[in-house]
């Protein structure tokens, strides 16, 4: 228990037992009307300088895990009749690359992920969509550099990268207020960067 009366668990999403965590955490606990996926590594290296193990981590981070989540609390949903908003925080990186392929193509998969479970289960009363931040003032954007991220400010219409309170209230908007109707799509936080 946290200071903040919030229960925190540490978990290695890559490896086994994410299935059977969630579903002993939805046993005990009961199921969430809402489901947040917010979890990433970024490790910012060219395609040529991966190796095959962190190649396979970062696949298994970003999108394996991802998908193993899904599958448990949308089956969960589906058999108790529970009406579930799901949102999974992307990356701009899915739209237009960027300087690590391994990442990018996780991403990209995340967004065709939570598409798929907006169209294959919106009749059982599940939304999920996707929020996808651009370059966002948090712990991951460190590995840029001080020349990348003048760059980045330099074609962000506003001017600044986004702030995660930015991300996480598009987050929000999407679990509590958004209409129904609102599912399968990605919303950009990005200061107009992307501009779909």
């Amino acid at each position: 228990m946290s200071a903040h009366g919030i229960n925190e668990w540490a978990l290695d999403v890559t490896q086994p037992g994410l299935e059977t965590w969630l579903e002993d955490h939805f046993r005990n606990h009961g199921l969430p009307r809402f489901f947040v996926w917010c979890i990433g590594v970024y490790d910012r290296r060219p395609l040529t300088e991966y190796g095959t193990v962190r190649m396979r981590t970062v696949l298994d981070t970003n999108l394996t895990a991802l998908l193993v989540a899904l599958r448990t609390v949308v089956a969960a949903a589906v058999e108790q009749r529970s009406p579930l908003r799901v949102v999974v925080v992307g990356s701009q990186a899915s739209v237009n690359g960027g300087t690590d392929a391994v990442y990018a193509a996780a991403k990209a998969g995340c967004v065709a992920a939570v598409k798929s479970v907006a169209r294959e289960y919106g009749r059982h009363g599940i939304t999920a969509n996707i929020v996808s931040p651009g370059p966002t003032n948090t712990t991951m954007a460190e590995v840029m550099g001080d020349e990348r991220r003048r760059h980045y400010e330099s074609t962000i219409p506003i001017g600044r990268f986004t702030e995660p309170l930015e991300v996480a209230a598009a987050a929000v908007w999407l679990l509590t207020e958004a209409p129904p109707a609102i599912t399968g799509t990605v919303l950009d936080v990005d200061g107009g960067l992307v501009r779909r």
